[in-house]
């Protein structure tokens, strides 16, 4: 039971808050930092790799939630069939 107390307070709409505000500061910080070095293209970007990594995980998700659906998720009869 203690699990789902922890997971009920950390889906609380002032925990997201601080979340999304940690996010928006560290993309913020990304855009006042120089870069000492470029080594790859999206090292001129300000933010690019907090883009990259958002859309990876969004695919991520897409991608194991079709997989889940279309080989791993069968029918309720599927056995008496």
């Amino acid at each position: 039971m203690k699990l789902l107390d922890l997971i009920q307070v950390l889906s609380t709409k002032k925990i997201k808050k601080i979340a999304y505000s940690v996010l928006v500061l560290l993309i913020a910080v990304d855009f006042i930092i120089p870069r000492h070095e470029i080594h790859f293209f999206g090292d001129k970007i300000p933010g690019f790799w907090s883009l990259f990594g958002f859309i990876a995980c969004v695919l991520i998700i897409i991608v194991s939630k079709w997989i889940g659906h279309m080989g791993l998720m069968k029918n309720e009869n599927y056995y008496d069939e």
